[in-house]
């Protein structure tokens, strides 16, 4: 027997169901992190006027909720201080304008990503617990990981349970990351570099529960002649320069694309970006996020034809 419904009962079905898909909406994420050049040492009194201008279409998370991204107005780093994101900003809003995007951004000065160093000393090659370091462990339980992954992971989860309570999915579409400075003061940092950006790609993948993203580094200490003090510059170049996923390396990471910084503006102390330079790592992490993206993509394609 044809069982005919109420018109008004089958609107309200469709209503249900639409309120559901809105519920539901998904969104991009990407993550910023690493240590002083992603804490960023551009001064916004020098910002040219164009890049100034607020991106409602970009939510930066200010550690407590999203807010529209407003370079002259959020406290990105100190008192009138600025590190890439406002150029991975401006970048990202003008190549999709018609997509918001979050931003989750972390980063702590002067601070290592090997297991073995705690803060700026040296420990040893093994694992530790309650180190000053971004090694991420070899799983959530690790007793090892790092106080500043812990840290990190503390501001991406915030994010992402925000995002959730506000009716959205949160997807986890790339990674910038500006760090390595540190870890050229030692030869097994420098030379494992490589192997540690893996576990690090990794373990964010795993906790942010996605697949494997694009993860743009920005290729450290490009000024010539370097401070003494980074005695394995040579090394830790070359490791970033083989995780590339291009690189045809066994060292090559998918998803890794390092960002030459070569000619970028920097300041007096041959370390950190001016504001010019501020601004250009951040539009080219922006860009190697995507070109990474588009390359994944193409890998994808090329494993399964059908």
């Amino acid at each position: 027997m044809l069982v005919r419904l109420p018109a008004l009962f089958l609107v309200c079905c469709l209503m249900l169901t639409t309120s559901l898909v809105m519920a539901q909406e998904t969104v991009d994420v990407y993550i910023l992190s690493g240590q002083s050049n992603m804490a960023g040492s551009g001064n916004k009194s020098h910002l040219p006027e164009q890049w100034k201008a607020a991106h409602p279409s970009v939510q930066y998370w200010d550690g407590k909720k999203f807010v529209d991204f407003d370079p002259m107005q959020l406290s990105l780093h100190g008192s009138g201080r600025f590190g890439p994101e406002v150029g991975f900003a401006g970048t990202m809003a003008s190549l999709q304008p018609r997509k918001t995007i979050y931003v989750v951004k972390f980063a702590l000065s002067g601070q290592p990503l090997h297991a073995g160093f705690s803060g700026a000393k040296w420990m040893g090659d093994e694992p530790g617990p309650n180190r000053g370091t971004f090694y991420a462990g070899t799983s959530p339980e690790d007793p090892n990981m790092g106080n500043h992954y812990k840290r990190l992971h503390e501001q991406f989860t915030g994010a992402f349970a925000a995002l959730k309570a506000d009716g959205k999915t949160p997807q986890l579409k790339g990674i910038a990351w500006m760090q390595g400075e540190a870890d050229a003061k030692h030869e097994i940092s420098a030379t494992t570099y490589a192997q540690s950006i893996a576990l690090l790609k990794s373990r964010i993948e795993e906790d942010c529960q996605s697949g494997p993203v694009p993860f743009a580094m920005g290729q450290v200490l490009p000024h010539i002649p370097w401070a003494p003090r980074f005695t394995h510059r040579a090394e830790i170049r070359q490791a970033q320069a083989d995780a590339d996923m291009r690189s045809g390396s066994d060292l090559a990471i998918l998803g890794v694309w390092n960002v030459p910084t070569d000619g970028m503006p920097m300041l007096a102390d041959g370390v950190h970006y001016d504001t010019t330079g501020q601004l250009m790592l951040g539009t080219s992490l922006a860009l190697g996020v995507l070109e990474a993206a588009n390359q994944m993509k193409q890998v994808a394609v090329q494993d399964d034809p059908e």
